[in-house]
């Protein structure tokens, strides 16, 4: 009898090692469509582990991604609380939260949650670089909204925090897509290129062709470099993924 428990101890055990190894094989090919901006497969996956596992916090962190790309701030904020709760340090977490701050224009806090993440993030280079794209976009919504000194102050850092994080996940597409905007947008004194901007940007939509926001970005880029049939072809495309998308709504309205 004792030797049937062993045997049936050690077939739960088993099967648990086995699961949790399907289940991180799950998230691992999820978080690599959420990447790519295959975020309905990406979410498809997270669901079925939280159908199973409903405390795995990195399926929590996945769905509350994809919602918060979709704009569902609020159900997002839910998912992103609940998991800083059980763990204060989830880096991702952190950001994402970050940039829902952000968008409230609540750059304090935003602030204030991406120093956190660089802190808890160390050793984890995409996060690192995720944590300066959003020091790199806080400084310029700082440096847009200030005065000269203020514009001094702020918009000297931005380019920097951009190039760091291209240089620490140089396979992180908002990495290309904060650089490719920065060199679009900023006067050629301070090292706007609109050639680089549309390298690094082609960069970003190869990585991710499902970026909404670096296809807009590109299509304006090749808008102003006179090339009407590729800035077509990419603000169709940006429209198709995400008609709402606020570049793309943007570039509508000129």
């Amino acid at each position: 009898m004792k030797r049937y428990l062993l045997i049936i101890l050690g077939v739960i055990v088993i099967s648990a090692l086995v699961f949790h190894e399907v289940a991180a094989q799950e998230i691992d090919d999820a978080l690599m469509l959420l990447k790519s901006r295959e975020d309905n497969a990406a979410l498809v996956i997270f669901e079925k582990v939280l159908g199973s596992k409903p405390d795995n916090l990195d399926a929590l962190w996945g769905k509350a991604e994809v919602l918060r790309r979709k704009r569902d701030y609020k159900e997002a904020q839910i998912l992103l609380n609940n998991i800083l709760k059980q763990n204060p340090a989830h880096s991702s977490a952190l950001l994402s939260l970050s940039y829902i701050r952000l968008k409230e224009d609540n750059l304090k806090d935003a602030l204030k949650l991406v120093n956190r993440a660089l802190v808890s993030s160390r050793g984890d280079k995409e996060n690192q670089a995720l944590a300066y794209v959003m020091l790199g976009t806080i400084n310029a919504s700082r440096a847009a909204r200030g005065g000269l000194f203020s514009k001094i102050t702020y918009g000297l850092h931005i380019k920097g925090y951009f190039l760091k994080a291209g240089k620490l996940a140089p396979d992180l597409p908002e990495a290309h897509l904060a650089i490719g905007t920065f060199y679009l947008s900023a006067p050629k004194i301070i090292g706007g290129n609109l050639d680089l901007a549309i390298q690094e940007l082609e960069q970003a939509v190869r990585i991710a062709p499902g970026f909404a926001t670096a296809n807009a970005r590109l299509a304006t880029a090749f808008k102003t470099k006179g090339n009407l049939e590729k800035y077509n072809y990419y603000l169709k495309r940006a429209r198709e993924l995400d008609p709402q998308n606020e570049i793309v709504r943007e570039i509508g309205t000129l």
